[in-house]
Order: structure tokens, then sequence, then C-alpha cells
């Protein structure tokens, strides 16, 4: 995978900045668009914040999607995990050709998801 711009600055972009977005209120997601260009990295990058808001939006259930949007070729997913108020993501990146394995993929990082959750908050766990 070549990488563009800094993955820091390419939340809107990836699935695991998606993730992490969906997470936030309206205010936190507002501060990080506003310090945040949304840098077309490929033709199918999000660079408007409408459209980003949109996506983050309609989202059904926890899976966070990048086809493409990144790296060209590449697909990612990613779910959010949790430790008390602090949210973060975990994530898979494969070839766009295997997007037939979502299913599979999503099955995996839920369940995962999980285990990294009560592990950051169950210390007996």
């Amino acid at each position: 995978m070549n990488v563009w711009v800094s993955f820091q600055e390419a939340g809107h972009a990836t699935a695991l900045g998606k993730s992490v977005l969906r997470e936030l209120d309206a205010e936190a997601r507002a501060n990080y668009l506003s310090r945040h260009s949304l840098a077309d990295l490929t033709p199918r990058t999000i660079t408007r914040r409408e459209e980003l808001l949109r996506e983050l939006d309609a989202a059904a259930g926890p899976l966070s999607m990048d086809r493409g949007e990144y790296s060209r070729g590449t697909t990612c997913a990613a779910v959010p995990v949790y430790s008390g108020d602090q949210v973060g993501s975990i994530g898979i990146s494969f070839r766009s050709d295997r997007m037939y394995r979502t299913t599979e993929v999503r099955a995996r990082l839920l369940d995962s998801a999980l285990r990294v959750t009560r592990r950051l908050t169950l210390p007996e766990y």
C-alpha cells in the first residue's frame, strides 16, 4: 500500500478513521473536520464534508468501510473498540478483488472488537 498522506490526517478516507468519527458527538466531529482537510487521495475519496457526514450517519451497524478511498485497489473494514469513555478502532485491509469476504471479515472484526473492549475494560478478563 502506498501512503500518500499522513494516516492521522486521513480519517475521512480510512475505515479506521470513519469508525472513530462515527462514535464522536457532533461537536467533536466538527472539531476534527475544522482542523483537517478532506484530502483527495483517490478518485473514490469523499472530499465534501456533507457527503462524509451523510455516510457516517447512514451506516447501519458498527462496520465502517473504505472502498479504495485511501489507497486504490485496497478495501478496509473497521469496528470501534472502547475503554471507558475512550474510543478506538481495529480494522483489516485487503485487496479490493476480495470484497466477497466482507461478511467473514465483519464477523471476525466484531468478535475481535468485543474481546479487545473486554480486555480494556475488565482487568480480570
